[in-house]
């Protein structure tokens, strides 16, 4: 069903409170490991937009924890997500070779990796892709859904510049904005999962993984957000191909 106006308010109520947990359960990290930070994020979110779904939208929670993005993906957006992820880490070993410059993986990459899966790749697209697109897309167009849900996700990044060098903090607050897009369009080919779009996100983080010397810090971030700015218009282009569907106009929202 779609959502009425009196649903509206709940949505946007709920959506701040999780959004605000994202946010304060983040300064966790100072005082406990970050991944286990991260993995406290995921399930606090995963359940608070299962359960906001279920009372706002009057289903089951069941039925409500797959309309947040966990029911079983289209394997051909899977594949989209994958293939565009692998082009994507291609960066760094040709980055290493063009700039002389060594990118060993950290010793703990493995435990940064489970925390960046869990904390940025499903939390955060259960909250902007699962339970915020989700709810915006049930009555507007692809685009108008798409753009609410930038604003967003948009808004959140903003909390970048209290920390990060102002050319990346204003550098990845534009790539936000940007892949608020292909992200909701893989949440839609995706059969409505946040799976394929977790992929990309998760992707997105990698620069975390390595040892990267403070002199080049600032260029590789920002060869590195202009490579995703560009497999972020791939998605579409990937998605038409392997879909036969322009982006967005031809999904079903039934289920």
């Amino acid at each position: 069903t779609m959502n009425s106006k009196k649903q509206t308010l709940p949505f946007l109520l709920a959506f701040f409170i999780l959004f605000a947990l994202l946010t304060g359960l983040g300064f966790l990290a100072v005082n406990i490991d970050w991944t286990w930070d991260r993995i406290l994020i995921c399930l606090v979110i995963v359940s608070g937009a299962t359960i906001a779904w279920s009372l706002i939208m009057r289903t089951p929670l069941a039925r409500s924890f797959r309309k947040v993005g966990f029911g079983v993906p289209s394997w051909r957006a899977i594949g989209i997500a994958v293939v565009l992820s692998a082009g994507m880490l291609v960066f760094f070993p040709l980055y290493s070779k063009l700039a002389s410059v060594k990118l060993p993986l950290q010793d703990n990459w493995l435990w940064i990796l489970v925390g960046t899966i869990t904390g940025v790749g499903i939390a955060e697209e259960t909250l902007f892709r699962g339970y915020a697109f989700n709810f915006l897309q049930e009555k507007r167009t692809f685009w108008k859904a798409a753009t609410l849900s930038m604003i967003l996700f948009g808004a959140m990044h903003l909390l970048l510049l209290l920390w990060l060098p102002m050319p990346i903090a204003i550098a990845a607050i534009i790539l936000a904005i940007i892949a608020a897009y292909p992200t909701a369009y893989l949440f839609e080919i995706g059969s409505l999962t946040i799976w394929p779009s977790a992929i990309l996100h998760t992707t997105a983080l990698a620069p975390n993984l390595f040892e990267i010397p403070a002199e080049s810090v600032v260029s590789l971030s920002l060869l590195w957000i202009g490579v995703l700015i560009i497999f972020s218009f791939l998605v579409f282009a990937a998605g038409k191909l392997v879909f036969q569907i322009n982006p967005a106009t031809q999904i079903s929202h039934s289920e």
